[in-house]
């Protein structure tokens, strides 16, 4: 997609590819020449150091070394080490270059399209996502990449979590390892009205009759009965009031959730609670990451997606309707 497209998806995208080359194109050309000299630097040594280091420990091998005791092998460590040692250096040298054009560019769009980035949440709650169970539990969690802004009327709050639930096991000599697992990663959004809500609706994703079984268990409310049998095959819902879950649950407002799927690669849960609509997305690809160690910092195409990726959040409102309070 070129930034010209970009300018059709949303009003707020119009003067996108001017705003490109006025303000962001100098900068990025600059840390492009950066970026190319440290990964040339780092595609050189490591074609050096790589059959040096097969070389050096072939050469131990071929002379008896690792039979002869400890010294061989140690001289194999240390000549593992400090190659895997310099080539990650030499590897930070440019990712480090990447991740400040990333951050430096979703704050710079964040601010042409009137937005707030925060490179580290300030606005994130989990607990709201935790207490309506749209998340699973966890025991160890990290957020990044916070947009705030208001669209149509509607403030939010987008930010990526990765949440991991502490687990343990033993070894054959009896041993307890604790090890973590990685439950969520992927998008928290929150949406805040003017007007609360009166009660707690949630939806979550139908998971079969065993899946049902446990997602029952501890969720606030009773089971809403809804009319719509694809939405039904897709999410449960509960709620602490059966009458504001129909009102807001309208036949239009369903099968939009039902269309966010060609927004959102991953698994939607949604809740309803105080003045807030809540949505994770659980899975999916990873976003405002930009490209990798060799991808071109000053490449249109790149910044296009960027655009495109912060610009979800229009999509999520227009498609539930979220100016109209999700009630037509």
């Amino acid at each position: 997609m070129t930034l010209e497209e970009v300018e059709r998806l949303h009003p707020r995208f119009a003067g996108a590819a001017a705003f490109y080359r006025k303000e962001l194109e100098p900068f990025l050309v600059e840390q492009e020449a950066l970026r190319s000299a440290a990964y040339k630097q780092l595609v050189r040594y490591s074609l050096i150091l790589l059959p040096l280091a097969a070389a050096t420990i072939a050469a131990i091998w071929f002379a008896g070394g690792f039979d002869a005791g400890w010294i061989g092998w140690v001289m194999a460590g240390l000549t593992v080490v400090v190659t895997l040692g310099t080539l990650a250096w030499l590897t930070s040298k440019v990712t480090a270059v990447t991740s400040r054009v990333k951050q430096e560019m979703l704050a710079r769009i964040s601010t042409f399209l009137d937005f707030t980035y925060n490179a580290e949440p300030t606005q994130a709650r989990l607990d709201w996502f935790r207490d309506t169970r749209i998340v699973p539990s966890y025991d160890r969690s990290s957020l990044e990449d916070e947009l705030l802004g208001e669209c149509d009327g509607i403030s939010f709050a987008l930010s990526e979590a990765h949440l991991e639930d502490r687990r343990t096991r033993r070894d054959s000599n009896g041993r307890t390892e604790t090890y973590y697992v990685t439950v969520f990663r992927g998008l928290l959004a929150r949406f805040t009205f003017a007007k609360p809500f009166a009660g707690r609706t949630i939806l979550v994703r139908d998971g079969g009759m065993l899946g049902n079984l446990f997602s029952r268990f501890g969720k606030s409310g009773e089971r809403v009965r809804l009319e719509d049998p694809r939405f039904e095959k897709s999410f449960e819902v509960f709620s602490s009031d059966q009458v504001e879950a129909r009102y807001l649950l309208t036949p239009r407002f369903m099968e939009r959730v039902m269309e966010l799927e060609a927004l959102l690669d991953g698994k939607r849960q949604l809740a309803f609670d105080a003045d807030h609509l809540l949505l994770s997305v659980n899975g999916g690809k990873d976003r405002f990451e930009g490209g990798g160690l060799s991808a071109r910092l000053d490449d249109p195409a790149a910044i296009a997606r960027l655009f495109e990726e912060i610009g979800i959040v229009f999509g999520i409102i227009t498609a539930l309707n979220l100016a109209t309070a999700t009630r037509a």
